[in-house]
């Protein structure tokens, strides 16, 4: 029988152990048996493919929180995130995996004012996370620096990629401490990632889970473009025409979720609202 890793294992002190343990972690995920200790003992760079739901997160946010313990004068760290949504999940589980009051962390993203956010970065902070579009705004206005990063992290470079901001994230690489260590975490390793690494990251490693065998694909993607008027009316239309219908329905807003549920409940079919 295989023996298992424990976060001990890994080269974690007391401090970040007690934190980890808190969070009610047991053992390391194999990704953050890959990741960990080569965060915090070599100065590669790395290409870590993870999916999400992996502890990915956790795999470059131990690492930081343990090397990063005072005020530096600095942003120390830099990651880059495709949405506003997972730029505040991903610093909000890496201030979880520390109890002391360093490092400091700023969340910047587009959709929301400037104040709060230039306000966080005068304050001082370690560790910026953000969306390239606004990471690239504060750096055109001066209310960031990254000339002296120490680490420069790609969070979900894929989808990054994906959604066009290739151009913003070599805008902020040519902005970026060249001697920085980069990190970047993908689900899949497509050319584009590959050129990145080529251009920036210099001499890398690659680490990856074991190989798991593909998910079978069973969902269809089709988009149909209406009126806003008649969005409700085609939708009762997919809803009568497929078997056994069952199924999510995403909307802009909580009000329009409440909205979509009621017409559908009038008319005759089981729905219900779900929204924070």
């Amino acid at each position: 029988m295989e023996e298992s890793i424990s976060f001990e294992d890994l080269g974690l002190n007391e401090e970040t152990l007690a934190a980890v343990a808190a969070k009610g972690f047991e053992q390391p995920s194999p990704i953050q048996v890959l990741a960990i200790p080569r965060l915090l003992n070599g100065d590669a760079n790395i290409i870590a493919k993870a999916r999400t739901g992996t502890g990915k997160t956790a795999a470059f946010g131990i690492p930081l929180v343990q090397t990063i313990k005072e005020d530096k004068g600095k942003v120390s760290a830099l990651v880059l995130t495709p949405t506003r949504e997972l730029a505040l999940q991903v610093s909000k589980e890496i201030d979880s995996l520390h109890s002391g009051k360093f490092p400091r962390i700023a969340s910047v993203y587009g959709g929301a004012g400037m104040g709060e956010q230039l306000r966080a970065l005068r304050r001082g902070v370690e560790i910026v996370v953000g969306t390239p579009g606004r990471v690239k705004d504060h750096l055109e206005r001066g209310s960031l620096n990254i000339a002296n990063i120490d680490y420069f992290i790609l969070d979900e470079a894929d989808e990054m990629l994906d959604m066009g901001f290739i151009e913003d994230i070599e805008e902020i690489f040519s902005q970026a401490n060249p001697n920085s260590r980069v990190l970047l975490f993908s689900a899949t390793m497509p050319q584009p990632i590959l050129n990145i690494a080529s251009r920036f990251m210099g001499d890398y490693e690659i680490v990856e889970e074991e190989a798991r065998p593909e998910e079978p694909v069973l969902t269809e993607q089709r988009y149909w473009v209406v009126r806003e008027s008649e969005k409700i009316n085609a939708l009762v239309r997919l809803i009568d025409i497929s078997e056994d219908f069952y199924g999510l329905i995403f909307t802009q807003t909580k009000s329009d979720a409440d909205m979509v549920a009621k017409e559908l409940d009038d008319r005759g079919y089981q729905a219900a609202a779900l929204h924070g």
